[in-house]
């Protein structure tokens, strides 16, 4: 019995690593289970193989998707689609995220059992949340959650050391208001003063 040892990473998430050995007669679909089963993503994410060589792009489709001009997974062998001993292929899911996953065949060996495949013989790395998580309302990351503890909601800001001009403050116009009344009697009284030692 031949079996194909994969490794399995994310493209765009470092340390994370997954490899399953699987019988050269199974499916993409049996490979694909196993492949989402070891990352937690959930199992009714439907997503494609492609094949591809040395420079990762994108080759035949194999889809878990219902399309008639799109080989199929659960019809399709892996032996069917392996013709190199490095063999490489994409593995992109439909969720909202598209999660990339590089494929890779290192290793082929014959087993006498034919039982207990595809297996996930290691894994290194806790792998990402499958979908983006969004909280309304709360702090979203650690400099959110510092200005959060510092400004609360219903805490007014103090702009006066910001360089704002706020318009000033009411009572302190109504004091200038007093003191410029204060200014125009003055001068009233001063005026009344001269006019009456001229007439002496």
């Amino acid at each position: 019995m031949i079996i194909y040892r994969f490794k399995v990473l994310f493209e765009d998430v470092d340390e994370v690593e997954r490899v399953i050995d699987i019988r050269a007669g199974q499916t993409f679909l049996d490979f694909y289970r196993t492949i989402i089963s070891s990352i937690g993503f959930d199992p009714e994410t439907t997503g494609s193989f492609f094949s591809s060589g040395d420079n990762w792009r994108k080759g035949k489709e194999i889809t878990n998707r219902d399309e008639e001009e799109t080989l199929q997974m659960a019809a399709t062998r892996l032996n069917a689609m392996v013709n190199d001993p490095h063999q490489k292929f994409l593995l992109i899911t439909d969720d909202e995220m598209e999660w990339t996953l590089r494929v890779q065949l290192f290793n082929i060996y014959k087993s006498d059992d034919a039982n207990g495949f595809p297996v996930l013989v290691k894994s290194v790395g806790e792998a990402p949340k499958q979908k983006k998580i969004v909280l309304i309302g709360k702090a979203t990351n650690e400099f959110e959650e510092m200005v959060d503890g510092m400004v609360s909601e219903d805490e007014e800001v103090d702009t006066s050391q910001m360089g704002f001009d706020d318009g000033g403050d009411a009572d302190d116009e109504d004091d200038m208001d007093v003191d410029m009344e204060e200014e125009d009697d003055d001068d009233m009284d001063s005026d009344d003063g001269d006019y009456d030692e001229d007439e002496d």
